[in-house]
C-alpha cells in the first residue's frame, strides 16, 4: 500500500494534487498483486488498475493526436500517424515513466529483487493508469495539462528520428501490390504484469513473418521490422 508520504512525492513529481487519494493507490497497485491476494477466494475480479490503464490509453491517444493536428497543419495523414505511433508506443511511455521515477512506487506480486525499471510493459501501463486517474479526478483539462507538459517538447521536435516499420511496410505493400499487410495474433502468454504477444504479418507473397512484444502493437511493429529486414536482404542478393 502506498503511504501518505509516497502520495505526496508522486503528486510533486507529476505536478498534480489528487482530490481522491485512493486513485493514486489504484494506478500504482498492479493488478497482479490483487489477483495474488484473492487467489482461491474468487475466480474473477475487476481491476481498477486495468480499467484506469484502458482509459488512460485513450485519453493519451486523443491528446497526442489533437496536439499533432494543431501543431502541424501541413502534415498529411500518413506523417501524422507515424509521429503519433512513435509517441504512444510502450518503449516511449516506459522511458517517460523512468524519467518520472514512477518505478519507485509501483507495487506488484513479483519478487522484490526484480528491477521494475527493466519491465517496459509495467512502466508503460502504470503511466497510462496514472493518466486515467488524473482524468477521473480532475477531468479533461487537468489530464491534458499533464500530458502537454511532458509530451509537447517531443511533438515539436522534428529532429526526432521516428522510425515506424508498420507504416513503411504498408507503403511498400501498397506500392508493390496495391494491398495492405495482414497481421494475425498467434499467441498471448505470460502473467498479466508481463504479457508476451506473438504476431505474424504476411504480404507481397512472402511467408508469414513473426514478431514478439509486450503488447499487440509492439509485436506488430516487431513483425513488420523483421519483414523489412528479410525483404531488404532478398533484394540485395
Amino acid at each position: 500500500m502506498i503511504s501518505t508520504n509516497e502520495i505526496k512525492k508522486i503528486e510533486k513529481i507529476i505536478g498534480y494534487n489528487f482530490n481522491d487519494k485512493k486513485l493514486i493507490t489504484s494506478c500504482f497497485q498492479h493488478s497482479s498483486i490483487i489477483k495474488k491476494r484473492l487467489k482461491g477466494q474468487q475466480s474473477s475480479f475487476v481491476s481498477d488498475y486495468e480499467r484506469l490503464e484502458f482509459l488512460g490509453d485513450r485519453v493519451l491517444g486523443l491528446n497526442i493526436a489533437h496536439m499533432i493536428f494543431n501543431e502541424f497543419p501541413n502534415y498529411p495523414e500518413g506523417k501524422m500517424s507515424v509521429k503519433f505511433t512513435y509517441l504512444v508506443q510502450k518503449n516511449f511511455l516506459s522511458n517517460i515513466a523512468i524519467e518520472l521515477k514512477l518505478y519507485d512506487f509501483i507495487e506488484t506480486s513479483r519478487d522484490k529483487n526484480i528491477n521494475i525499471k527493466n519491465n517496459k510493459s509495467i512502466l508503460a501501463d502504470t503511466l497510462e493508469a496514472l493518466i486515467g486517474a488524473i482524468f477521473i479526478d480532475g477531468g479533461y483539462v487537468k489530464s491534458t495539462k499533464f500530458i502537454k507538459k511532458i509530451w509537447k517538447k517531443f511533438i515539436l521536435d522534428e529532429s526526432l528520428k521516428v522510425y515506424d516499420p508498420k507504416t513503411i511496410l504498408q507503403e511498400l505493400s501498397q506500392k508493390k501490390s496495391k494491398k495492405l499487410p495482414t497481421y494475425n495474433l498467434i499467441e498471448k502468454k505470460g502473467p498479466p504484469h508481463s504479457p508476451r504477444f506473438t504476431v505474424s504479418v504476411s504480404c507481397l507473397n512472402f511467408k508469414e513473418i513473426i514478431g514478439n512484444g509486450s503488447s499487440k502493437r509492439e509485436a506488430e511493429r516487431s513483425a513488420a521490422n523483421n519483414f523489412l529486414k528479410l525483404y531488404k536482404n532478398n533484394n540485395e542478393r
